[in-house]
């Protein structure tokens, strides 16, 4: 019987992108990502009715979406996490102009040193909206990470591409600089929030 099952270790997060609750599942390995799903809805206080999605996340970045009928048997959780969370009403009902994008924290110092880019904390997704200045993704951006006034203010936001952060300015609409047409992947560019980390002993494979 424990032959035809899997275990799969899920961490939920919540609307801030923090993980919340780490559930363990047991399913028949033919099961699809859809019976995950379902089964994470039962155990997950008030999700009974919520749209929820299943992702790879591996340094830090988000690697793969899971489809509903993917099988769970190709599934693997030794080397990565599993990460649920619910789509936000936003993301739901989004317009044909507005764009959905990765954002990742990094970091450039180690040590008051400067170094490469290291990517650390939860990523998360967010809905860029059409003419939107950074000034007004960044109200958004910290409404959601819920930080202070105080904090937020040392924090610099970037357009990654390659891992290169260009920095932007208050001006800058940036919606704009995720429409170019290029051979990377679709996520391979990403918004990037440069701060310190404030747990710098976090920054392993989550």
């Amino acid at each position: 019987e424990l032959e035809r099952l899997k275990s799969l270790k899920i961490a939920f997060h919540d609307d801030k992108a923090e993980e919340v609750e780490t559930y363990t599942l047991r399913l028949p390995k033919d099961s699809k990502v859809e019976e995950v799903l379902q089964e994470l809805r039962r155990r997950i206080p008030n999700a009974g009715s919520e749209q929820l999605r299943l992702m790879e996340v591996f340094y830090h970045k988000i690697y793969k979406i899971y489809d509903e009928n993917d099988k769970i048997g190709s599934i693997n959780d030794q080397y990565w996490t599993l990460r649920a969370e619910v789509i936000s009403e936003e993301e739901r009902n989004m317009s044909p102009n507005d764009k959905l994008v990765h954002v990742y924290h990094f970091t450039t110092r180690d040590n008051g040193h400067t170094t490469p880019m290291q990517n650390f904390g939860n990523p998360f997704f967010f809905v860029l909206h059409e003419g939107e200045t950074l000034v007004q993704v960044k109200e958004r951006i910290k409404a959601k990470l819920n930080v202070s006034d105080e904090e937020f203010a040392k924090w610099k936001v970037a357009f990654c591409s390659m891992s290169r952060p260009e920095y932007l300015k208050d001006e800058d609409i940036v919606i704009q600089r995720f429409m170019r047409r290029d051979s990377y992947g679709p996520w391979e560019h990403y918004l990037g929030l440069d701060h310190e980390d404030k747990n710098p002993k976090s920054r392993s494979n989550q």
